[in-house]
């Protein structure tokens, strides 16, 4: 039991040193000698939980889609129709990109390595489904509900670039509010 325990946590460890040096270098300037060390742990020990490098970044991303869901059922718990939905999806994803080093190490991955990193759209992907759902039953039709989808994949890969170039979250989330204000009256007509 206590060895069982132990492997979880020195697995853990392995996927969160992983992910802050991913965030960090990249896939390419991420050496497994630098995530052991980074983790506390022997190479014995990463090859043990981890294979290879590629096996190591499916785990964090798989880590960082995890988080993705976590932070967004919030999102598919509103109910109301209309735009809500859209509107806070675009706010609670570049928050989670600033606090969870998971999910910018996914992210980072996705520009580099998009084949070890399908997890992370599909972590989302509900949420936007249901923000979707909330705009219909707000009274969108089907152009209006493609055009919101079209501006969420903009808004999301435009709040990643500005995050990237060093804007601070919090100025990108007011940046998003200006925009689904001026923009939500004309999505809904």
């Amino acid at each position: 039991m206590v060895r069982q325990v132990r492997a979880r946590l020195t697995r853990s460890a392995l996927i969160t040193a992983a992910a802050g040096e991913f965030a960090r270098l990249g896939y390419a300037g991420a050496t497994l000698a630098r995530i052991s060390t980074a983790a506390g742990v022997t190479s014995g020990a990463l090859t043990f939980h981890f294979l290879s490098k590629e096996e190591l970044a499916r785990a964090v991303a798989g880590a960082g889609a995890e988080a993705a869901r976590a932070a967004l059922g919030e999102v598919e718990r509103i109910a109301a129709p209309g735009l809500a939905a859209a509107e806070r999806l675009t706010q609670v994803l570049p928050v989670l990109l600033e606090q969870d080093v998971h999910a910018r190490a996914t992210v980072r991955l996705m520009d580099e390595c998009p084949d070890e990193c399908a997890p992370w759209e599909e972590a989302w992907r509900p949420a936007l489904g249901h923000a979707l759902d909330r705009a219909r039953a707000g009274g969108a039709d089907d152009a209006v509900v493609a055009d919101v989808q079209l501006l969420i994949c903009y808004l999301l890969a435009g709040a990643r670039a500005r995050m990237r170039s060093g804007l601070p979250v919090a100025a990108v989330r007011d940046e998003l509010g200006s925009l689904w204000r001026r923009l939500a009256p004309g999505l809904r007509a």
